[in-house]
């Protein structure tokens, strides 16, 4: 189970950043809480536009299966602060629709937030959010500069408090997370449905497991700059959750990354370019990313397609020799061994998966795809994700 605690407080230092630290520690076993700050978030207003912070704080809370809030009290409330936060994700975006949430506070005095968390609760319940939050549940943590020794609470009957509400919590999530329907089939394709191209034809079953067989992750941004797809395919350099399915463009971007995103998908729909390739190193390894504009038979934009894909094992097949010398000579014994090329002797120049030797009378300096970055030079993003911010 994924959590996120955020800190209610833009101090530098607070006891409802230790009490979550704590919680981070004590309920390991049961959770992965990551603690979330909103010191970084600037004040909400419908004229800034949100910046990195706002986004990455956003995507958090989006992908947790619940939050925790742990709040201090600022006249009988909760701060400024943790509220202009709150507006951040729930102002034209439903972060926080039907998302578990906790709250908790601690605070010098004896009656710790109470009031802070009462309003707290309202503001979560409010249409723009529409929070669920675990009623007749409370933890009010008073007296915090006794409770709360070197990070740790010295108080025994506060810690079995605190055990007794994140143990009902953790049930909670699990009894509001979201079912399979038992009457939907869980893998939908497996039918005898197929698919006819000019060029053979498909069933739904092969098509999904094309999809997860390939050596590349496929993702589309529809032709209404919505995510709207992406393939199934295992250990993803970008990872996809199904919640992403319908968020616009801006939403699914970074902030710094957005102009030039929009300026390829502006590219492909203007019909100025096609196609955009990327080379970087994600998770210590190279990849490529390319993206191409999709269009139907009459060349009408339809969306933008992006491939990822790693070129390890290729870049290493090259480091090897596998294509023989610069000349355009090669050994018998590197031969092609992947693509039984040995069985096509009488063309060994060919190209075993395009049969490219059918355009030998093609110009020697016929113009090369459109692979150029962006006219700008400005490194181009990943068009669906955003991962060149990650």
């Amino acid at each position: 189970m994924k959590l996120v605690a955020i800190v209610g407080t833009n101090a530098d230092f607070s006891y409802n950043r230790l009490l979550l630290q704590y919680m981070q520690k004590h309920f390991q076993a049961m959770a992965d809480i990551k603690i979330l700050e909103i010191d970084q978030l600037p004040a909400f207003s419908i004229d800034t536009p949100q910046d990195m912070a706002v986004w990455t704080f956003k995507k958090a809370i989006q992908n947790a299966d619940g939050v925790i809030f742990s709040t201090p009290e600022y006249d009988h409330s909760i701060p400024a602060a943790l509220k202009s936060a709150i507006e951040w994700v729930s102002y034209k975006h439903n972060v926080l629709y039907h998302k578990p949430a906790m709250i908790v506070g601690t605070s010098y005095g004896p009656q710790a937030s109470a009031r802070a968390q009462e309003h707290l609760r309202q503001i979560l319940a409010s249409p723009d959010c529409d929070a669920y939050t675990l009623s007749g549940n409370e933890m009010l943590i008073g007296n915090a500069a006794k409770v709360f020794v070197d990070g740790n609470v010295t108080s025994a009957s506060v810690r079995a408090e605190l055990e007794s509400y994140f143990n009902h919590f953790v049930d909670f999530v699990e009894t509001t997370a979201p079912k399979e329907d038992d009457s939907m089939p869980k893998q939908p394709y497996l039918d005898d449905a197929y698919i006819h191209f000019p060029t053979g034809s498909l069933s739904f079953r092969e098509v999904q497991q094309i999809f997860a067989t390939i050596p590349f992750e496929i993702d589309l941004i529809d032709h209404n700059d919505k995510f709207s797809w992406y393939s199934s395919k295992p250990n993803r350099e970008h990872v996809r959750y199904p919640n992403e399915i319908g968020e616009t463009v801006e939403e699914c971007h970074p902030p710094k990354a957005l102009p030039i995103v929009m300026k390829i998908i502006n590219s492909f729909k203007d019909g100025s370019r096609d196609s955009v390739s990327r080379p970087l190193v994600m998770h210590g390894h190279r990849v490529l990313i390319q993206y191409y504009a999709l269009r139907d038979i009459d060349g009408s934009y339809l969306g933008t397609i992006e491939f990822t894909g790693s070129v390890e094992h290729i870049l290493n097949f090259y480091d090897q020799g596998a294509w023989g010398a610069s000349d355009g000579t090669t050994d018998a014994s590197q031969a092609d061994a992947t693509s039984g090329a040995s069985g096509h002797d009488d063309a060994s120049d060919a190209d075993a998966t395009s049969g490219a030797s059918a355009h030998d009378d093609a110009p020697a300096d016929a113009a090369a795809p459109d692979t150029a970055a962006p006219a700008d030079d400005t490194p181009a993003p990943d068009a669906t994700s955003g991962a060149s911010e990650h």
